[in-house]
C-alpha cells in the first residue's frame, strides 16, 4: 500500500531545509503538493528499489541527479483508498465533543494581538474554540489601526460598534455597527478601522491560529 504524505508529514520531513526525499511509492495529498509549490521545497522522488549508495571513505562523494517521478506509481485498486482518507484528513471536525457553550460578557477580555503589526493597536479573544466547538467565535477590537492578513479559513464579520474597513478581492468595504461581511477562504485582506471598533467574528473551521501558510 503506498504512503500517503500530508501537508503536516511533508512539513515535518523538510524541516528548516527546502529539499525533502519522497520515499519510493509514497502519496503525496493535494495540500502536500500546494505546500511544496507555495514554500519552494523541492520534492526528489526517490527510484522503487534503489537504496542510497554508501559513501566510501576519505572520498567526497556527488549527490545523483534528482529522479524524475515514477510515471507509474498508484495501483487502481489503491486509488479508493488513498481518496478516502484524503477526505478524512480534509472534512475531520476540529472538536471531537462538539457541545453547547455559554460565555457571559462580563468576562472576556481582550488582549493585545500578538500578530498585529508594529505600532499598531489590535486586540483580540477567541471565545469558543475547537475545545468547545468545529466553528471558532471572538471579537477584536481596532484603534486607529490596521492589519493585512490572509485568510486560510472562512470567516464572518459582525460590527458591533465602531467604523470597521475591510479591503479584499480589490475593494473597499466599510462597515458600522450592525453591518455582515462574509470573506472566504483564500482571500487577501486588510482589516482596519479610521477610529475605534469593536468587531465579533466567526470562523471555520474552529482550529484557524493552526491553518497558517
Amino acid at each position: 500500500m503506498p504512503k500517503l504524505i500530508t501537508a503536516a508529514d511533508l512539513r515535518q520531513l523538510a524541516g528548516t531545509g527546502k529539499q525533502v526525499t519522497v520515499p519510493a511509492g509514497s502519496v503525496l495529498t493535494p495540500s502536500a503538493l500546494d505546500m511544496a509549490k507555495e514554500e519552494g521545497i523541492a520534492l526528489i522522488w526517490e527510484p522503487a528499489g534503489r537504496q542510497a549508495a554508501a559513501k566510501p571513505a576519505g572520498k567526497p562523494v556527488c549527490a545523483p541527479p534528482a529522479a524524475k517521478p515514477p510515471t507509474e506509481t498508484v495501483p487502481a485498486a489503491d486509488i479508493p483508498v488513498i481518496v478516502r482518507k484524503v477526505l478524512d484528513q480534509v472534512l475531520k471536525p476540529a472538536c471531537a465533543d462538539p457541545r453547547v457553550t455559554l460565555v457571559k460578557g462580563g468576562s472576556i477580555t481582550l488582549e493585545p494581538f500578538a500578530q498585529a503589526p508594529p505600532g499598531q493597536d489590535i486586540r483580540l479573544r477567541d471565545v469558543i474554540t475547537a475545545r468547545e466547538a468545529n466553528l471558532c467565535a471572538g471579537f477584536m477590537a481596532f484603534d486607529r489601526s490596521r492589519l493585512p492578513w490572509r485568510l486560510t479559513y472562512d470567516e464572518v464579520d459582525y460590527v458591533v460598534e465602531g467604523t470597521f474597513t475591510v479591503q479584499a478581492a480589490g475593494n473597499i468595504y466599510t462597515l458600522a455597527a450592525g453591518d455582515v461581511l462574509y470573506i472566504p477562504k483564500g482571500s487577501e485582506v486588510v482589516f482596519a478601522s479610521p477610529d475605534r471598533a469593536r468587531v465579533f467574528y466567526v470562523t471555520y473551521p474552529a482550529n484557524w491560529a493552526d491553518l497558517a501558510d
